[in-house]
This record gives structure tokens, C-alpha cells and sequence, in this order.
């Protein structure tokens, strides 16, 4: 399989030419060897696709089969072979067409870029050429780094668990197998990622997963409770995961996320740093420090607190651990009865180890009497 840089899908001789001008043109700008392939068809591209790994796609949403017919709008040949290629690849879409009205409802336009007819190629290629750069689509596609790693996974791991006779898992049954070796990948990813560079320098998106792509409710799911039209509470299941498997509960205890203005000690500590105007001060750098105390949850007055911080998709807050609820649950659907609680993610493995033992350990603080000082003095 050869590696080249881009495939252009069009059945028109002047879009190819300019297609051609541009690349040639970045080539000597750039004094890079880009690479590409030209095919007319959607029969032709899906060829390519099979036999070459590319970097990008430009497509022509009107193309003509090899059987020179025409779609309805419906069936547009060029929506049938973006699903096609979305079904098979990972990788940056340009759709050039005079009438985008005509993409597909099932094609996502916010990943697949759409442009008109006039565009300027030269700067579509170098944007494809940045996209697939700095973006997921490095890290996801073919020639990607978690393509890669599966590579290792299976070439230099798996033998030792999977394959063979004497392996741990081809010990168990057919039907156990792939649930197995599923968990353990994920596994696997988890820990060489998490462990592998900086620990304690995680971004805020790690902590949760939006939405959980489990249907029943697990341990640590942030669920929300619409208040108005334009406001929501959020709430957080603690219920160990043992009772949800087995079946031991008819109703799961949630905590509630309380607003960060609700947290009165720590809205004074960010009111306090935002309002300085130097942000590289002695002060400005004490105040931070302060604040990163409520982040690690180790502030003195944070103790009832667990912080989550916020994302795009999640306002975050602070799950309180004395503001607990509880909700009937259905032991067969494995879901909350109540159905004006909505599911909208989970906090991710490696953070809810440490909600679910701060929540403990905060009912089972026992206390003693204080000594008086004064006696205590006396006999040292």
C-alpha cells in the first residue's frame, strides 16, 4: 500500500487542472514532495481507497458513475460515496459542490468541510494540509498513532495472553473472549497514556466522557434535572458499582453539583485572583496557588467539595457531599424511574476512584474529644 497525500474526486478536466496548479504550486512554496491521485468515478476512488492510504479528500458531490448515469438528488452519487468512504476511513473531506442544500442529512458538516464551486484550491489543500497536522485526524487515521499502537498491541502484547494454547484468554470460552479482550485493550490504552508522560498534568476533558455510552446507570454518572428553560441542575451517581451489577439496590444516591458561585470560599478566592491586573505578581502567583488547592480538592475548607472543572459540553461545579438525594431505580432496565433525570456523561475510570473514596471518607470521619491543652503541657 503506497502513501499519498491527497485524492482528488472529480469528472471535471479544468477542476483537475487547477487541482494539479495548486499542488504544484505549495510543492515549490512549501519545497515539500506532496503527493496525489486524480479519479473520475466513484467506482474509481473507491479503488483508490482500497489499494493506497491517503492523507485527504477532495470530492465532487455531482459525480457521474462508470455507467454514466445520473442520481436523483436523493441519491446523489457523491453522498453515496462520502458515506462509503466515512464507513471505511478516518480522514479530512472537502466537498466541493454548487448546492451544498444537496449533502446528505447523515453527513456531519461540521467534520466533513463543505465548499462552493469557486473556491480557492490552493487554500483548501493547505488547509488540509494543517488539519491533518495539528488534529484528531493524526492521531485516528490510517496512518495514525492509535493505529500504530494498535500495531504494537497486537503484534508484541497479544501472543502473550491471546494466542496459542496456553494463552489466559484463549483458555476461556468463545463468548467471553471478545468482551475480554475489548476491556483489556481499553485497558491497555488507559495505562499507557495516563502513566506514560505527565500524571499530574491532565487536561479538564479527561475527567469525563459526554455522553456515557452506556445506557444503564453507573457509578459516577452526571445526570441533569431541567429547572427551567434555561437552567438545569447536575447530579452525580454514587452508588457503588458492585450494587448496581448485582442488582442490590431499588434506589441509587446522587449528590448534587453545586454551582461554583455556590461555594462561597472558593468564589471569593477566583473573584480575588480575576480581579488582579497583573497576572505574573508575587500576589497574583500566591492567589493561583490558593485556587489549585480547591482543583486537588486539598483546601481546608474544601472538604464536603469535590471539584470538577469545566468544559465545553458541561458547566462543571462541585459535587457536594452533604446535599445527597436518592432516586427509585428499575432493576431490569437498569435505569432511574424518574424520568426528568437525563443522563448526560460519566466521569472517566481514572478520576472515580478518588470521588467515591473523598465521598467515604467523608461519613466515616469519627473524631475524638479535644485535650486540653493546658493538662497536656503540664506533663511534657
Amino acid at each position: 500500500m503506497n502513501n499519498i497525500d491527497f485524492l482528488l474526486i472529480d469528472d471535471d478536466r479544468d477542476q483537475e487542472k487547477i487541482f494539479i496548479e495548486a499542488i504544484e504550486e505549495i510543492r515549490e512554496s512549501k519545497d515539500s514532495n506532496i503527493t496525489y491521485k486524480v479519479v473520475k468515478t466513484p467506482e474509481e476512488a473507491m479503488t483508490e481507497l482500497y489499494q493506497n492510504c491517503f492523507r485527504a479528500i477532495i470530492i465532487d458531490l455531482k459525480l457521474k458513475n462508470e455507467d454514466d448515469s445520473v442520481h436523483s438528488d436523493e441519491e446523489i452519487s457523491g453522498n453515496i460515496l462520502l458515506k462509503k468512504i466515512i464507513e471505511k476511513e478516518i480522514i479530512p473531506i472537502v466537498v466541493i459542490t454548487g448546492f451544498p442544500e444537496k449533502i446528505s442529512d447523515d453527513i456531519d458538516t461540521d467534520i466533513v468541510e463543505v465548499c462552493p464551486k469557486d473556491v480557492n484550491l490552493y487554500d483548501v489543500i493547505n488547509n488540509l494540509i494543517e488539519k491533518y497536522s495539528n488534529s484528531v485526524f493524526k492521531i485516528f487515521g490510517s496512518r495514525g498513532k492509535i493505529n500504530e499502537d494498535i500495531k504494537e498491541l497486537f503484534w508484541k502484547v497479544m501472543p502473550n495472553y491471546f494466542v496459542g494454547g496456553d494463552g489466559d484468554i484463549s483458555q476461556l470460552p468463545s463468548d467471553k473472549q471478545e468482551k475480554v479482550i475489548v476491556r483489556y485493550i481499553s485497558s491497555w490504552f488507559s495505562n499507557k497514556y495516563m502513566f506514560e508522560d505527565k500524571y499530574l498534568d491532565v487536561d479538564p476533558i479527561e475527567m469525563y466522557m459526554f455522553p456515557n455510552p452506556i445506557e444503564q446507570v453507573c457509578t459516577c454518572d452526571v445526570f441533569q434535572k431541567k429547572i427551567d428553560d434555561n437552567s438545569f441542575d447536575y447530579y452525580i451517581v454514587l452508588t457503588p458499582s458492585c450494587d448496581l451489577a448485582n442488582k442490590k439496590v431499588d434506589e441509587v444516591l446522587l449528590c448534587k453539583i453545586k454551582k461554583y458561585d455556590d461555594v462561597h470560599s472558593f468564589k471569593n478566592k477566583l473573584d480575588a485572583y480575576n480581579n488582579l491586573e497583573n497576572k505574573t505578581s508575587n500576589k497574583a502567583i500566591k492567589k493561583k496557588e490558593d485556587l489549585s488547592k480547591w482543583f486537588r480538592n486539598s483546601d481546608s475548607e474544601s472538604l464536603r467539595y469535590h471539584f470538577l472543572p469545566k468544559i465545553s459540553q458541561f458547566s462543571g461545579g462541585f459535587v457536594d457531599f452533604r446535599a445527597i438525594i436518592t432516586l427509585e431505580y428499575d432493576n431490569e432496565s437498569g435505569k432511574i424511574k424518574d424520568e426528568t433525570y437525563t443522563k448526560v456523561g460519566v466521569i472517566t475510570e481514572s478520576f472515580k476512584r478518588d470521588i467515591i473514596s473523598r465521598f467515604s471518607s467523608y461519613y466515616h470521619r469519627q473524631g475524638q474529644p479535644e485535650f486540653n491543652c493546658e493538662s497536656v503541657l503540664s506533663h511534657l
